[in-house]
This record gives C-alpha cells, structure tokens and sequence, in this order.
C-alpha cells in the first residue's frame, strides 16, 4: 500500500532549510521540492515509465509556485496514461528559462557584467526567441536571430548575445530541458564577422609619460580616486582588477598579490608581484581603507568598491581625453615599453606575457602556469616601477 503523504504548504516550502545536507520535502504523486544547503530550492518530479525509474526537474521555487508545480506533474500524469515520456517536455519556453537561468546565476556576476547580461536577454534575446519552445529551435534560427543583429552593425553585441544563449543553452542541457546545445554547433568565426580587435590609446613617449604620472601625483580629487590612479601603472593589471582589488588578495610576506580565478577575464588564477614602489603606495592606503574589505571602496559604501567609471573620470578631470587615455591604457602602456626594452632588462615576452594574463590557447596549460616565470617576473615587475620612477623624475 502506498504511503500517504501530507501535500506541503506555501509557509513550510518558504522556511524550509537543509544545514548539514540537502533534504526533500514530498508533495505527493512523485513531487517534491529539493532543499539544498546552498539555499537552493528545487521543484522534482519522480515517475515510471517502461518499467524505469526517472526523474525530472520543473524549475525552482519560487520562480515555479507550489500551485504551478503541481499543474505540471498533473500534466506528466497525463503524459504518462498515455505512454507518452514527459522528460525534456516541462519547461520549454526560451525565456522561462532564460530568467530561471538569470536568477540562478545572478549572484555571482559583477554589477557591470549582470547589468550587461539583463540587457542581452531582455533587448536581444527574449524579444526574438523568447516564445519559441526551445527544443524547436534549430542552427539555421540562431544563425538568422545573428545575422538581424550583425545587419545592425553590432558586432561585439552579437558575440556576447550569442555567448549569453549559449550559457542558457547550457543550463537547459543540465536540468533536461533540451538534450543539446545548438549554439555551440555554429562555427561562429565563419558565419558572423568578426570582432575588431581593440586599440586602445598609448602615452609612450618618456615627455608624455612623465606629464602623466606627474598629474596623477597632483591629483586632487577623492585620495582613494587617487591611490588607485597611482597603483594602476605599476600593476597593468585590467581596471576590473583594480576596482575588485581585496586586502586578503595580498600576501606582504612574500610581497604577491594573488587573483583569484573568478576575478579574471581568463578564469584562471594570477599572481602579480609587489615591486618596492608598489608596497609603499599599499602601506600608505593601509592607513586610509584598512579595515576595508576592499582596497578602493565606494565613496557611498564600504561594501562595495569604486565604480568601473571612477578611473575614467579621474583620467577627464586630468584633462586626458578618450582618445589619449583610457583606464584600459597602462596595460598597453606597459606592454609597449616593456617589449621594446627587452635588450635592456634581459627578460623574456614570454614571462611579459604572462604576467599580463594573456589568455593561454592550450586551455590543459592555463590552469597550471599562473606561476610561470615567476622569478623573471619578480624581477620584471621591479624593473617597470624603477622605469616609471626614472622617467618621472627625468
């Protein structure tokens, strides 16, 4: 005889936690809600058809209500009188899952790159393939929806909308709404055209530089603005980095600064070494954000750091322009006079390379060589503080 179970309710399912492991919490006719100790709550539904035992999942709550939930795993029930397999047929629609997506996600994206992923699903995606039910789509439509936003001339745009549908894609695979992702199956480097590389504006003549770093010296603007500025050349690490810059990131015995992977463009971990000068500007904001999680931390909070447009601003107030400097610029800067004075400092572009965190083609490589050239590298990053510091006071 089956065991009778007593259907959830809405204030069970909202204060439901799992501590020490996940737990579930059974709804009846092969429902039940999945509680994970991450938070995480999932809507599963266990049924048997030719004799096996499957499973599926019907979203999260509370983006799927108690009441949906329970209309889906009727609609299974019927599926199943009428031997139809209801796996890969629950959730379907492209932007039902594009926000189940987003909402899973969210969490751990920067505010700049979630802002930018919103825009790509609300403006590109879910306006265009937003009804379609995702296993109905096929190459030739995602070639189509990318050709619509190339003929508008958005070229980068199309490149991250695609790479956007392809993490959905991904996400639908994982939880069984779809069995492939279509996207990767586009050559995208022969169908779409491609991104232009980007250039952006150097100063690297020795007069120029000079005026630069001297103006960032004089600067009077907020004093964390202006610590940022002056740790910027010296590290060329991308502005991203900067502004996420963590006190624990850095290790003063040893004189490193250790990235983790998720704050960089290539998900691999870095490590930057200290130079003398460098040490000096830490030790001096020490006294300033200290007792800060984050090295230059907003002007309206300390829980978050500066914006990504501080850098830029402060660069204007310079009377810098765009087309002269931009915060993206010292990683250029530094690449530029660092090859070109190779003969001088005796150190390989490899190790240049590296410590600019170039992505590694061989991917099986990048996860292991974050300490490559380590010692050349000490000693590169020594040298172009000792460069800056002598051009600034020639």
């Amino acid at each position: 005889m089956a065991r009778m179970v007593k259907p959830l309710t809405e204030t069970q399912i909202k204060n439901a936690k799992a501590e020490s492991k996940d737990k579930k919490l059974f709804d009846g006719g092969g429902l039940f809600l999945l509680v994970t100790t991450k938070g995480y709550k999932w809507w599963r539904m266990k049924y048997r058809l030719n004799g096996k035992e499957k499973l599926m999942s019907l979203g999260t709550y509370p983006t799927v209500s108690l009441a949906r939930a329970r209309q889906e795993r009727d609609k299974i029930k019927q599926k199943l009188l009428d031997k139809i397999d209801p796996s890969l047929k629950n959730i379907s629609n492209v932007e039902q899952i594009a926000k189940e997506w987003w909402e899973l996600n969210q969490k751990r994206f920067s505010d700049n790159y979630k802002k930018n992923v919103l825009i790509f699903i609300n403006r590109r995606i879910i306006p265009k393939l937003g009804s379609y039910n995702i296993q109905d789509l096929s190459v030739s439509d995602i070639i189509r929806f990318g050709k619509v936003i190339e003929a508008e001339g958005h070229i980068e745009t199309l490149h991250k909308t695609l790479n956007t549908l392809s993490q959905i894609f991904n996400y639908a695979v994982s939880m069984e709404y779809t069995k492939h992702n279509i996207v990767k199956d586009i050559d995208k480097k022969s169908v779409f055209e491609r991104v232009q590389e980007k250039h952006f504006p150097v100063i690297t003549k020795p007069k120029e530089l000079q005026k630069l770093l001297l103006a960032i010296d004089d600067y009077h603007g907020n004093i964390v603005t202006k610590y940022a500025l002056k740790l910027a050349p010296h590290v060329f690490l991308r502005p991203f980095n900067i502004r996420f810059a963590e006190w624990d990131e850095f290790d003063f015995e040893n004189n490193m600064w250790l990235i983790p992977k998720e704050k960089m463009k290539t998900g691999n971990p870095h490590i930057t070494p200290l130079s003398n000068q460098v040490i000096e500007i830490l030790n001096e904001l020490k006294n300033i954000t200290g007792d800060c999680k984050y090295l230059f931390p907003s002007p309206v909070t300390n829980l978050k750091p500066i914006s990504d447009g501080t850098l830029v601003k402060a660069l204007r107030r310079l009377d810098y322009t765009r087309d002269e400097i931009v915060a993206h610029s010292f990683r250029g800067i530094a690449s530029t006079l660092l090859n070109e004075n190779i003969r001088i400092h005796g150190i390989q572009s490899d190790a240049i390379e590296r410590q600019l965190a170039h992505a590694e083609k061989n991917k099986s490589k990048a996860a292991y060589n974050h300490a490559e050239y380590l010692d050349d590298r000490i000693a590169l990053m020594q040298w172009w503080s000792d460069y800056l510091n002598n051009i600034k006071q020639s």
